[in-house]
């Protein structure tokens, strides 16, 4: 009978182990990548639309010794304000579904004004034709470099589902959490004190998961060289798998720490309880004795 229930607790510990990993990874997800105002808050963290900004005037510059024109045609065409609105739209897209599109107005009108300063005399209807297919060549890099793109809807779409999925999942593993931790307590009915060692037992191998998953990560990948789109991205994008891996390590050292005095405190007090139980025994086969 007691294998039985060292089993069946054996389990249970494991069910709350993985309960507890599963909930860290979740919740981590969703306060981050799964979270727009985290990736907003990352972006002014990592410069990111100054970055764009250069990013956006060394693409220009590419284009600039077929178009004809003096590099100064396109100066102040962008401007960070301008980089800020249309990432927010980008966000919103993917994050609120608002299929908003991003205009290139303002920075063909700004193009068009400079180049017609620039130039001496009124625009042929050669030059005109030259100078539309500029500014079209111009406002698509501005749309590539900025990344926005038809697909925004469809990735929307699977955040939403995604997170229907986690919100779900976090029912699924707060109750099963609440139930094997119960058990656990009731299995060790007898030894009460034992159930608080056993939870700990799992807290503790959770930590241990979170510090080996940090470990080998940064082992096997090297974030710091990743490159996706662009440099301005590729940053963003680093920043942010650091900050959930030292986050996911830093929630691991937490619950190992807190592990290992759940073990520590229930072990010592039913050490104690036994000591104190074997010396009142021993004084009563005393007191009964008389010896």
């Amino acid at each position: 009978m007691n294998t039985v229930i060292k089993i069946f607790k054996f389990i249970l510990m494991i069910i709350l182990t993985v309960s507890i990993i599963s909930m860290v990874f979740i919740n981590l997800v969703s306060s981050t990548v799964l979270n727009k105002e985290y990736i907003l808050g990352k972006l002014d963290e990592t410069f990111y639309y100054m970055d764009i900004r250069e990013e956006l005037e060394n693409n220009f510059e590419n284009y600039i010794g077929q178009s004809g024109f003096e590099e100064e045609v396109l100066q102040n065409i962008v401007t960070e304000d301008k980089i800020k609105e249309d990432t927010g739209i980008i966000l919103s897209n993917i994050y609120d579904g608002t299929s908003q599109e991003i205009s290139t107005e303002e920075i063909e009108q700004n193009l068009r004004t400079n180049i017609e300063n620039s130039l001496d005399t009124d625009l042929t209807a050669t030059q005109e034709k030259m100078v539309d297919q500029y500014v079209k060549t111009i406002c698509d890099q501005y749309l590539n470099t900025m990344s926005h793109t038809s697909y925004e809807n469809d990735i929307h779409n699977m955040i939403t589902k995604v997170n229907e999925y986690i919100g779900l999942a976090n029912k699924v593993i707060i109750i099963a959490i609440v139930i094997s931790a119960l058990l656990i307590v009731i299995s060790d009915y007898k030894k009460i004190v034992k159930a608080l060692s056993h939870l700990g037992i799992s807290l503790f191998t959770s930590g241990i998961f979170g510090i080996i998953v940090y470990i080998y990560i940064n082992i096997k990948v090297k974030i710091d060289n990743i490159l996706i789109l662009n440099d301005a991205i590729s940053e963003v994008i680093r920043n942010v798998l650091n900050n959930i891996l030292s986050t996911a390590r830093n929630q691991g050292i937490t619950l190992l720490v807190i592990g290992v005095a759940m073990i520590l405190i229930g072990n010592g007090i039913y050490a104690y309880l036994n000591r104190k139980q074997g010396k009142d025994n021993e004084q009563e086969i005393i007191d009964k004795t008389g010896m």
